[in-house]
């Protein structure tokens, strides 16, 4: 039989756990919504007017110091977009973004199949993100695979929560 201190020390580590779940998912949708917008953006043919946005942006900081970092470095960045054909990125953004709008609005409305649908779409992320990593390189698909690895295991730290609560809903109720 668990203790008092115990019981309270889960229940405890269960808020913070189902918080911490609440948190990642309100990120991944604002991920989605980042990544429907960028969508947008390269539909719109944003790209090709970028690199002019970001000098103007960034014309007064490089008037006072035209060796700024960071400033020359957003300027460079945004010259290197590829100016080729970009629907793969703009289908990639919008389903991927589409995708974890779905899935998360699925999660907040406590659909049962999404948590499911959650570790298999996040699954399938990271091992796309490995695949490419292994092919490209590039610290920030290891930086999204942790952060995906992370979503599924507290996602499955939720579930297993709403399981337990349910099951003890149905002993007090009986």
């Amino acid at each position: 039989m668990q203790t008092d201190a115990k019981r309270v020390s889960d229940q405890e580590t269960d808020q913070l756990t189902h918080r911490i779940f609440l948190l990642t998912i309100l990120a991944k949708a604002l991920l989605g919504v980042v990544q429907l917008a960028t969508a947008a953006a390269l539909m719109l043919g944003v790209t090709q007017k970028l690199p002019a946005i970001i000098e103007w942006i960034f014309r007064a900081e490089l008037a006072e110091d035209p060796k700024d970092f960071l400033a020359s470095q957003i300027i460079s960045w945004a010259g290197i977009i590829p100016a080729s054909d970009l629907t793969f990125y703009t289908v990639y953004f919008a389903a991927h973004g589409g995708l974890h709008i779905a899935i998360v609005a699925a999660l907040l409305y406590g659909s049962r199949w999404a948590y499911h649908g959650a570790i298999v779409v996040l699954s399938a992320f990271v091992v796309y993100q490995l695949f490419e990593w292994f092919s490209v390189g590039g610290k920030m698909l290891i930086i999204l695979s942790v952060i995906d690895l992370a979503v599924i295991y507290l996602t499955v730290r939720e579930e297993r929560r709403k399981d337990k609560m349910a099951l003890l809903s149905d002993v007090v109720n009986k």
